[in-house]
């Protein structure tokens, strides 16, 4: 019987992790993509997405080969939307986002120049040097892990 109930707690010291983060999300942000609002390393928690609006961060499943797996990334547009670039310029449903020059960063062999840049609900971040929709498309639904919330 000892032997039946040590198993029984081995299994639920083994399985409970698994199960709490399976609810409880989490990613670790490994670039300064979202800068100023997220830092490099830090963890944030993700809830389910009921639903989205501009500004909102997410999570998602990134399937470009030879890159992250996980991307976070500021939504900027929603379905319905129109999206473009045009001369390093987002625009947004016909709306120049506002963006200034930070400066120039050197990865290896490759250039990069960051901007900040206002995005329509007023939030800022970096962009030099990320890979987002710009490169990769829009995001499928099905593919979103789920929105990042600020830890207190």
């Amino acid at each position: 019987m000892n032997e039946i109930n040590l198993m029984k707690k081995l299994l639920y010291l083994l399985v409970m992790p698994l199960i709490l983060a399976a609810c409880n999300p989490k990613v670790e942000l490994t670039s300064a993509g979202m800068y100023p609002n997220y830092q490099v390393g830090e963890i944030v928690n993700l809830i389910p997405v009921d639903s989205l609006t501009y500004g909102d961060v997410i999570a998602y499943h990134s399937y470009i080969p030879g890159f992250q797996e996980r991307a976070f990334k500021r939504i900027v547009g929603l379905p319905g939307d129109t999206v473009r670039f045009q001369d390093q310029q987002c625009i947004v449903n016909g709306k120049k986002c506002e963006w200034v020059f930070i400066r120039k960063l050197f990865y290896e062999e490759d250039e990069c120049e960051e901007y900040c840049e206002s995005l329509p609900n007023g939030m800022k971040d970096y962009r030099g040097g990320s890979i987002d929709s710009r490169s990769q498309g829009c995001v499928a639904a099905d593919s979103i892990i789920g929105k990042g919330v600020k830890r207190k």
